[in-house]
């Protein structure tokens, strides 16, 4: 018999360490190849790491609950010694073994600096041209390594992390470079806050647990709001949208299997916006605004009490309303079922935040960090309305809402990307295919 060891995987381009959350087998089990070991949570995913090789688990070497960085050795395999050398081979070549995640992933990772897009045929647009200066520096200040801890330490201190040179484990921004940035003066000069008074527990009081993915949404949301934000809502019609939906949906479903959900159009109108105002469809850099040439959507799917994520569609632009569908489908059911990955995550240029079905009337969508709005879409609801001609009739209305970083993005060009959302979702109709 050989040894083989597990050690912990890399979980991503940016991630450092992982927690183990839960062993799902224990010393003295046989184990079979791919069978999932072990639950490992870290800033941005929770995921089960299968086995690599077929044998006996004989040691524990990381306790639930403890961190570890990546390439830490997690346990110990007693197995046939040709597969354990040619695991320990397959590892070594790939840098982190073998892994099929099963994710709940945060935040979208960013992307490497592309040259300049070219036109796509037949779409009459120009290509994008994007500084690939400003596009490193935006991949720069994205993917600091640093803890959640030691980024609220910098957020509340006005620290920008991506001035720091870090001194951790594979560049990591450690608490203390946090410290020693705040000693040295790079924090922003802002009134005193007074400090927060201790909790104290009242009676009845149930404590809960952060999470991995809850700490991760914290973290990234105190991120985001370091952008200064503004709002603009906009009504929109949606009686002739909401008719041409009733219309079409029993053939849909038959042909696809699933509804065809408002939430299409909206993508779709979402899309048409970002054409006609590409400035939306951005990122701010301290070099230059950089203006994105794939359209690809960030898609708020909710996880109830668990949280929320955030999957991409990539090259939204280039699909039908039924190919939204699909998307959207594909997207919702892999979250809620955590068969997300990586890939599925990475290169959003623009969020939808769909709240409607939630009942919300108006809401203030909080930007992503790395991109310049999002659009939520309220629900729609029977409203008395006066008409052009002063006749007072009963309408479907939904409310849509920008949330827009202003360093970006001024109030008429956010005015500007509701109204080409609003024209297009009002004209919707049998002229409008479906295929």
């Amino acid at each position: 018999m050989a040894q083989f060891e597990l050690k912990m995987p890399k979980l991503g381009e940016s991630v450092t360490e992982g927690t183990i959350g839960k062993w799902l087998k224990q010393p003295g089990e046989k184990v079979e190849k791919y069978d999932l070991l072990v639950e490992v949570q870290t800033d941005k995913v929770n995921t089960e790491i299968p086995a690599e090789v077929s044998g006996t688990l004989k040691e524990i070497k990381v306790k639930e609950g403890e961190t570890v960085p990546v390439g830490a050795l997690l346990a110990v395999f007693e197995t046939a010694g040709a597969e354990a050398a040619a695991a320990s081979q397959a590892a070594s070549g790939a840098g982190e073994g073998t892994l099929s995640p099963q994710v709940q992933p945060q935040q979208p990772a960013p992307q490497p600096a592309q040259p300049a897009a070219a036109p796509r045929p037949g779409d009459g647009r120009p290509a994008a041209a994007p500084a690939a200066t400003a596009t490193m520096e935006r991949a720069a200040a994205v993917d600091v390594r640093a803890t959640p801890a030691v980024r609220k330490l910098a957020s509340e201190h006005g620290i920008d992390l991506s001035r720091i040179q870090g001194t951790g484990l594979n560049g990591r921004v450690s608490r203390k470079d946090v410290e020693d940035a705040v000693a040295q003066g790079q924090a922003p000069a802002r009134a005193a806050a007074p400090a927060p008074s201790k909790y104290a527990p009242i009676d009845g009081d149930r404590p809960i647990a952060l999470t991995q993915m809850r700490r991760a949404i914290a973290d990234n949301m105190a991120r985001a709001w370091t952008a200064p934000h503004a709002h603009a809502v906009m009504e929109i019609d949606m009686t002739g949208l909401m008719k041409y939906r009733d219309q079409v949906k029993r053939d849909f479903a038959a042909r696809e299997g699933f509804e065809l959900s408002p939430a299409a159009f909206i993508l779709k109108a979402t899309v048409e916006a970002l054409r006609t105002v590409p400035l939306v469809n951005a990122s701010w850099t301290e070099q230059g605004i950089v203006v994105h040439g794939a359209v690809n959507l960030g898609y708020a799917v909710a996880l109830g009490e668990e949280g929320l994520v955030v999957p991409v569609i990539k090259n939204a632009d280039g699909l039908s309303l039924a190919g939204l569908m699909r998307a959207i489908r594909d997207v919702v059911d892999r979250a809620k079922a955590k068969k997300l990955t990586f890939d599925d995550f990475s290169g959003g240029t623009f969020t939808v935040n769909n709240t409607g079905p939630l009942g919300t009337v108006v809401s203030s969508p909080i930007v992503p960090p790395g991109q310049a709005a999002i659009v939520s879409s309220e629900s729609i609801t029977k409203r008395v309305v006066v008409l052009d001609d002063d006749s007072i009739a009963i309408r479907q209305r939904m409310n849509l809402v920008i949330g827009f970083d202003h360093r970006v993005i001024d109030g008429a060009t956010a005015a500007k990307f509701l109204q080409t959302m609003r024209d297009w979702l009002q004209s919707v109709g049998p002229s409008v295919p479906i295929y």
